[in-house]
């Protein structure tokens, strides 16, 4: 059986597996079958265009097709044992003992590898590696059929091999127009192994059990360990922008996450979270120094290399500060980082009532005038210094129409989130046309442990509702 039909059985029992697709795509390709190439290169999304626009050598992705091969052959010859030792179990039961229906998996099962997702880890292998950060993967996420993303951090990761965990693991995130959707529930794309020499290698996660002592995570295991780092690089992106507006106003970085968190008007955040606090010494450190890694390398790597996941330096996946883009024609307001979308809500709006232009969160409070069945809901924040501001409302049909004098309506899930979400100071664009109108926010919401004082019991806001 030649390459191309192995690889085709794989992707047939692994259609998720993007690799795979592109190495087939590879194989058609230099048999002169460009059609079934072609749609194995979209099958692929953005394994393709990072590999191809990379130009990754190719004994990289060679090495990868190699070890899918030499799994398909081995799960081949299991099968033909299994089947002829099957045969001769069937002659022996025939012969000596009656039929029966025994519990349990069947021998194929556990030759293949098919258990059941949640089968419970061993005391052993759970404590493997518990007090040793490099033993977690590093975390990249890339957009899945996105070139200008995918291409530039595969080279970058293979450049500094030696600076490298273990295990790298590429998470796609899926675009929405020119916008790319952030999840605590991206795709694994592709996973970077680098042996005790430094050498790298794409491998499937599939064949990697048995073969050394460095294996990635489980795939329920992986599925969690990318949800919380998908999770944390929100929260350290909220973190980093709050201390960017304290710096801006104070022209410091704060020196505590006290400084940060003080009630009404100086809660540049609402609240804290265990990982802010756990973080936030090597965060402002990290800022210090400079995003861009100026400094000795060493002293630049947070105590637990790869916690933030996107460097083996430690840098923190999201560069460019949040911002909250509304959206006038589509009624949407999103939050973003560059060209990433962390959320986009629906929202009540005031038609040309509500005016384009650039803004900044002024003023945040809990429970505006002292109720939360007013007509501000439970969270306000002011745009600049204006009687324009985003706000709950009891009014739950104005969202998504042109009901208000101007402010922007929110449902109260979605306000009390964004309020956790974007620190005072935050820069707010009112545009027309340049947000998806598919609705995205999480099932479980973002949410900080608020500090105290964050009322304002002493003024009547009038805002233009």
């Amino acid at each position: 059986m030649n390459n191309s039909l192995y690889l085709k059985r794989y992707v047939e029992t692994h259609p998720d597996n993007k690799m795979a697709w592109y190495l087939l795509g590879k194989e058609y390709e230099q048999a002169g079958e460009q059609g079934k190439a072609n749609y194995c290169y979209n099958k692929a999304e953005g394994v393709y265009e990072a590999f191809e626009l990379s130009q990754v050598p190719s004994d990289i992705w060679k090495n990868y097709e190699q070890r899918l091969l030499e799994m398909e052959r081995d799960k081949d010859l299991k099968r033909k044992r299994i089947r002829r030792l099957l045969a001769a179990l069937v002659l022996l039961l025939l012969v000596f003992i009656p039929p029966a229906q025994a519990p349990g998996y069947s021998s194929a099962e556990v030759a293949e590898g098919r258990f059941p997702p949640d089968e419970p880890v061993s005391a052993s292998s759970a404590n493997k590696g518990k007090n040793h950060s490099r033993n977690e993967p590093l975390y990249i996420a890339v957009a899945s059929g996105q070139a200008n993303n995918s291409s530039g951090m595969l080279p970058s990761l293979l450049q500094q091999p030696r600076q490298l965990p273990a295990w790298s693991v590429a998470l796609g995130m899926k675009r929405s127009g020119k916008w790319l959707l952030w999840s605590k529930d991206m795709e694994r794309l592709y996973g970077l192994h680098r042996n005790d020499q430094g050498a790298i290698a794409i491998q499937p996660y599939e064949g990697a059990a048995g073969e050394c002592n460095c294996e990635p995570a489980s795939s329920s295991a992986l599925k969690r360990g990318a949800e919380r780092w998908a999770n944390l690089q929100v929260e350290t992106a909220v973190l980093q922008e709050a201390a960017n507006r304290y710096k801006a106003r104070h022209d410091q970085l704060p020196k505590s996450l006290n400084d940060l968190t003080q009630p009404y008007p100086d809660n540049w955040l609402s609240g804290r979270s265990k990982a802010m606090e756990d973080m936030f010494g090597a965060l402002m450190k990290q800022q210090s120094q400079g995003a861009g890694g100026q400094g000795n390398q060493q002293e630049h790597m947070t105590e637990e290399p790869g916690y933030w996941g996107t460097s083996p330096k430690g840098d923190p996946f999201f560069e460019q500060p949040l911002q909250v883009i509304i959206d006038r024609k589509h009624h949407r307001l999103a939050v973003v980082s560059g060209s990433v979308l962390l959320r986009n809500y629906a929202v009540g709006l005031g038609g040309a009532k509500t005016p384009l232009g650039d803004f900044h969160i002024s003023d945040k409070v809990v429970n505006p005038n002292g109720t939360t069945k007013g007509p501000y809901g439970t969270r306000g924040m002011q745009l600049s210094d204006t009687l324009y501001a985003i706000h709950g409302t009891e009014d739950v049909d104005s969202i998504g129409a042109n009901e208000s004098e101007g402010c922007i309506r929110m449902l109260k899930q979605d306000v009390e989130e964004l309020f956790d979400m974007i620190p005072m100071g935050t820069a707010v664009k009112i545009q027309e046309g340049v947000l998806p109108e598919e609705l995205w926010t999480p099932k479980e919401r973002f949410k900080l442990k608020h500090s105290q004082g964050q009322t304002n019991p002493g003024k009547v806001y009038h805002w233009l509702d």
